[in-house]
């Protein structure tokens, strides 16, 4: 017989969002960022401007599968927790040559008080990927550089597929990272530098393996240092290995050391998932005004069936999550920030309950160590290795739920459809799990 004890925190919403002009509001995210309407992806462009943190994220109004040129929808908030879809909601659109294709994925840094974006532009007429940038002073009107695109060509040793810069500032000089497919067909980030945002030093490859056992392109890469170490993270198509790498479509990352003086990498051969749930990719990080490294990813892995498509909108961002490094300095963890209990309004509960459902399962098995979220068959599952002890926060939306387990050691994020919101199954397996349950219903902030 076994015995456990689970404390579970668990956050959801109960109740109706009146849509804004979509169809049917059934899976609707009522505390999520999501698109007033169409189609939502990368996060792009995360950063803290005028005393507002800024979501940036790749949009297409006009339709709910994606097909038309992206361009960069907006949403702001003073707390992380409360968005608002600024006037207007397109940042940036498709109208140069160099971006007619579509203003893809990139990011953005307080130049001098003077908001810059670094986004990837499709050539209309070549096709090629571009590195191009705009600016603004106020954070809601942009500009575009004159001189774009500020990156013409791809790498000599890279393919054309080249898109999504990332950006960041040390030691008065500007660093950026992009995803590059080299010649051989496998992925890598190339690194760029300059003095002025504008012209841009290519350095040669940060990151790369040969032997394409971490995918043969790497999208939407990050690099940042935490706790005493450089962390880099990406987007890729890693094959599976057992419960590793489940998805098609997946965040994985390394950490190391960097040499600002050499330019290197020396990173540890081993890397990891970011999330080990259905659903996420594409994400982006930032450092806020508390020192904090903060991140949001979409909620996507390219074989979930989006049932919201069909109502005239698509996809939604994870709640926001702080980055740090484990103990050891071998994984790094997400934990919702802590702005995030501000959504809490009634408690729902607070005493010993079983918890019943079949529509989501979640429950940790004490024979394998694992801890396993179930949807619909499709199963993801995660080694614990040796517990005492379970604590989960989850943040369950109309259409979407988040697991923190033991203090982000692990996570996993999923999408699922059920009208009206399903119960969750907590349960143990070959044994008895005592659970203690407290739950608050979370404010709409839409």
């Amino acid at each position: 017989m076994f015995r456990r004890s689970l404390i579970l925190l668990i956050g959801f919403w109960i109740g109706s969002n009146e849509a804004i002009n979509v169809t049917n509001s059934r899976y609707r995210q009522n505390y999520h960022i999501i698109a007033p309407t169409g189609w939502l992806n990368d996060p792009n462009g995360l950063s803290y401007f005028n005393g507002n943190y800024h979501v940036f994220f790749q949009y297409d109004p006009t339709s709910s599968n994606g097909g038309g040129p992206k361009q960069w929808g907006h949403v702001t908030s003073t707390d992380l927790v409360n968005w608002k879809y600024t006037q207007p909601t397109i940042a940036l659109a498709p109208d140069q040559s160099y971006d007619v294709g579509g203003v893809w994925t990139g990011s953005a840094v307080n130049n001098n008080g003077e908001l810059t974006a670094i986004y990837t532009g499709l050539h209309n007429n070549t096709g090629e990927q571009l590195v191009n940038i705009a600016t603004s002073t106020d954070g809601v009107t942009f500009t575009k550089y004159s001189g774009n695109p500020v990156v013409p060509t791809q790498p000599i040793d890279g393919t054309n597929q080249f898109r999504d810069p990332k950006v960041w500032k040390y030691n008065g000089v500007w660093y950026m990272v992009v995803g590059n497919q080299s010649k051989k067909n496998h992925g890598r980030t190339v690194l760029y530098q300059s003095d002025d945002l504008r012209q841009w030093t290519y350095l040669g490859p940060l990151a790369d393996e040969p032997d394409n056992r971490v995918g043969s392109m790497w999208e939407c890469p990050n690099f940042f240092y935490i706790n005493g170490k450089h962390v880099l993270f990406m987007g890729t198509d890693v094959e599976r290995d057992g419960d590793h790498f489940a998805n098609q479509g997946l965040n994985v990352y390394f950490i190391g050391d960097f040499n600002y003086e050499t330019k290197v990498f020396s990173h540890a051969v081993d890397f990891y998932e970011l999330d080990n749930g259905h659903d996420f990719y594409a994400a982006q990080m930032f450092q806020d005004p508390k020192n904090r490294t903060i991140l949001f990813a979409w909620m996507n892995s390219f074989g979930t069936n989006f049932e919201e498509m069909q109502d005239g909108w698509a996809h939604t961002l994870t709640v926001p999550r702080q980055l740090r490094l484990s103990s050891d300095g071998s994984r790094v963890q997400m934990i919702p920030v802590d702005e995030l209990t501000l959504l809490r309004g009634t408690e729902y509960i607070n005493s010993p309950i079983e918890i019943e459902g079949h529509d989501l399962r979640l429950y940790y098995d004490k024979q394998t160590g694992k801890l396993v979220l179930e949807r619909t068959k499709d199963v993801r599952q995660v080694d614990m290795g040796s517990i005492m002890q379970l604590n989960l926060r989850i943040f369950l939306d109309q259409s979407s739920i988040e697991v923190f387990a033991n203090d982000g050691n692990v996570t996993m994020s999923s999408r699922y459809y059920k009208d009206p919101i399903p119960t969750i199954t907590l349960f143990a397996e070959y044994g008895v799990a005592n659970v203690e349950f407290q739950a608050f219903r979370l404010n709409n902030i839409w």
